[in-house]
């Protein structure tokens, strides 16, 4: 049995660009948490994260005991399957 892995992407049509934007995490239903705010009161920038494929950058979130973590850490075998797989079938449909 293979562990295949599905993203789904749905299109927004009409997105209107909010002007003060805050950016918020939140876990199961609770109460949405602020973590970036705009700048600025006339327009918001985009908000970008970025860590580094070293092993001491991580991003944390936390709200009432539960942790989030995103960070890197070396590739496991299963991954690099899982990668190798997906390249095979990119250069089969390439081929097509």
């Amino acid at each position: 049995m293979q562990n295949e892995q599905q993203t789904e992407f749905e299109l927004v049509e009409n997105q209107k660009e909010i002007q003060q934007a805050e950016w918020c995490f939140q876990f199961f239903d609770n109460e949405p948490v602020v973590f970036a705010y705009a700048k600025s009161e006339t327009e918001s920038s985009n908000l970008v994260i970025e860590l580094r494929p070293v092993s001491d950058d991580v991003l944390t979130f936390t709200q009432n005991g539960m942790i989030f973590k995103i960070f890197p850490r070396e590739i496991s075998e299963e991954s690099k399957q899982l990668r190798d797989q997906q390249n095979a079938n990119q250069n089969q449909e390439a081929a097509q």
